[in-house]
């Protein structure tokens, strides 16, 4: 699939979030997801059932990682987990076709075709990669573009 630039709406979101460093990150996600999964039915308000893994921030090797379930609303948040919300924001989109350990071939074309087409990313590496099925393995994943400053009355990109 050819990346594409999407505008996606607000995003409420429900799931677990650690902070940790990049060497952690595999052990973490694997408790995360160990836990999740154990208790995902529990969350109320799910729009479509499809889990999420959000990577929120990374700064140098720390990073800021999630894994969750889009819901219409965050009302009621199950014991241990956190809900936040994901602003509209524009985002390049490919969707990958394949076991997850092969998720970085898509990422690394998605960032190749932003290079050749100058499309800045999103300084946070904020990226959302939804489980869309598991047979075949489907994932949707979304890589930030960079937000669009203003300076002094024109759109600067």
């Amino acid at each position: 699939m050819i990346p594409k630039i999407v505008e996606i709406g607000e995003i409420k979101v429900i799931g677990l979030q650690t902070t940790c460093q990049e060497a952690e990150l595999a052990a973490e996600r694997e408790r995360m997801w160990k836990q999740f999964k154990h208790f995902a039915d529990t969350i109320p308000n799910q729009t479509n059932g499809h889990m999420m893994e959000i990577c929120l921030q990374k700064q140098g090797s720390l990073i800021k990682h999630c894994v969750a379930m889009e819901v219409e609303s965050a009302d009621i948040v199950p014991s241990g987990m956190t809900s936040f919300t994901i602003p509209p924001q524009s985002y390049i989109h490919i969707e990958h076709t394949g076991c997850t350990d092969t998720i970085w071939q898509s990422l690394y074309e998605l960032k190749q075709w932003a290079k050749n087409y100058h499309c800045r990313l999103d300084p946070n590496h904020f990226t959302i990669d939804v489980t869309i099925s598991e047979d075949p393995p489907t994932h949707g994943l979304y890589v930030k573009l960079e937000d669009q400053k203003i300076e002094s009355g024109e759109l600067v990109v």
